[in-house]
């Protein structure tokens, strides 16, 4: 039970919080101290956290007089209206702040995919334009340093000559993984990945034996897996698929040798990545763009085709695939390499023919070759049956393969 005392001093309390919630709303001055911004230009704002705001400066024209026409307008008052409002679009200029805050216009030039000069190559990224997870801004600049990064990657011609380590050898090491590649059901892009460490690593790493050379292999693809796939093989699948031939250990080992010669660049552009962009350009249909890969495929196998850089091996397969399947043309005489396809992969038609030949000598001798691991993948129905096509055998890709120039 409360005493007298605290009675009073709880009705004192209630008292002062009445007239100092009052006197805010009436405008009134009095002992109590005035909320914080409250009364500033006799304007209250009562709610809490938000100032006064004359809310007619923000709005836009036509609001403002909805808003106008609202107001009381006093009978001794004229009420005249304005004229419209010319609306004039703002031209907007590209530019580009400098150190010295100066402001430097681009050239038209610069936002321009093609020039006048090149009516005749077609934008294939405009259609790309409005999904900015295709980066189709940036295509033309990605692909251009993947050139360069080939260039700075190279694989040199013959660089097995002389060495213990023969192109045969190097042929069934390369036939056996695709095997393996087959049976962990791995990316495209770690078998042509695997292959270039191979080549990349023999041709600076001069002391591997036979002995060696299939641990170089398993190495190769370890190391491509961790690069390419989310879920990797484990090493004893490595150990395991060699029969025992070698222990973790001396995977382990090699990898360390690999990854310090090569000095820990893997980012070689593939083949595939140009057959993606050249598909594009070509307009290719997935017949034409599986046959490309299976000429891919066949050419990481042999060792004349080692040296060619991955964005000319992959114009050559796209190439050859449409001179023997056809391009949606009759006409035998058509032009295959059109000048959008020259755009894209920088290569004349002369610079793509020799190479083309020399993958269509591949496919024709192919009966007479023991490297068969590329042609069995083929067969299956996932990759359309490529290679039991009869195009394969046609009297179109013998032209091509004895280098008779009239037929391509």
């Amino acid at each position: 039970m409360r005493t007298w005392n605290e009675i009073n001093f709880q009705n004192i309390v209630n008292q002062e919080n009445v007239k100092n919630i009052k006197s805010p709303m009436n405008g009134v001055v009095g002992k109590t101290k005035r909320a914080a911004l409250g009364e500033i230009g006799n304007k209250v704002n009562t709610l809490r956290g938000v100032e006064s705001i004359d809310t007619s400066r923000l709005l836009p024209k036509d609001k403002k007089k909805v808003i106008a026409q609202k107001q009381a307008i006093k009978p001794s008052e004229k009420v005249t209206e304005k004229p419209p409002v010319q609306i004039v679009k703002p031209v907007i200029k590209f530019t580009v702040p400098h150190e010295n805050h100066e402001v430097l216009t681009l050239p038209k030039k610069e936002f321009e995919s093609f020039s006048s000069d090149l009516l005749a190559v077609e934008d294939i990224d405009e259609e790309d334009k409005g999904n900015p997870s295709l980066v189709s801004i940036y295509s033309n600049d990605i692909y251009e340093y993947l050139r360069t990064l080939e260039s700075k990657f190279p694989v040199a011609r013959g660089y097995l000559h002389g060495r213990e380590v023969t192109p045969k050898m190097r042929s069934v090491l390369i036939d056996w993984l695709v095997e393996v590649h087959q049976q962990f059901h791995l990316m495209q892009e770690t078998l042509y990945l695997t292959v270039a460490i191979i080549d990349r690593f023999l041709q600076t790493f001069h002391s591997i034996d036979r002995k060696r050379l299939q641990l170089v292999g398993v190495t190769a693809m370890f190391i491509a897996s961790k690069y390419e796939e989310m879920y990797s093989p484990d090493i004893n699948d490595f150990v395991y698929i060699t029969d025992n031939a070698y222990s973790k250990v001396e995977i382990l080992q090699m990898e360390m040798l690999i990854v310090k010669t090569l000095d820990y660049s893997f980012g070689r552009p593939l083949p595939l990545h140009f057959l993606r962009r050249y598909s594009k350009a070509g307009k290719a249909l997935p017949i034409h763009h599986t046959m490309a890969k299976y000429f891919l495929e066949q050419s990481l196998v042999y060792y004349e085709m080692c040296h060619y850089p991955p964005s000319l091996i992959a114009a050559a397969a796209i190439y050859l695939a449409f001179i023997i399947i056809g391009n949606d043309v009759e006409d035998e005489q058509k032009f295959v390499w059109t000048n959008t396809l020259a755009h894209y992969s920088t290569y004349t038609k002369d610079d793509v023919l020799p190479v083309v030949r020399e993958a269509a000598r591949i496919i024709v001798n192919l009966d007479k070759s023991k490297y068969r691991a590329v042609e069995k993948k083929y067969v299956q129905s996932k990759y359309m049956k490529i290679s039991t096509r009869p195009e394969l055998r046609s009297s179109m890709m013998i032209a091509i393969a004895t280098a008779d120039k009239k037929a391509v």
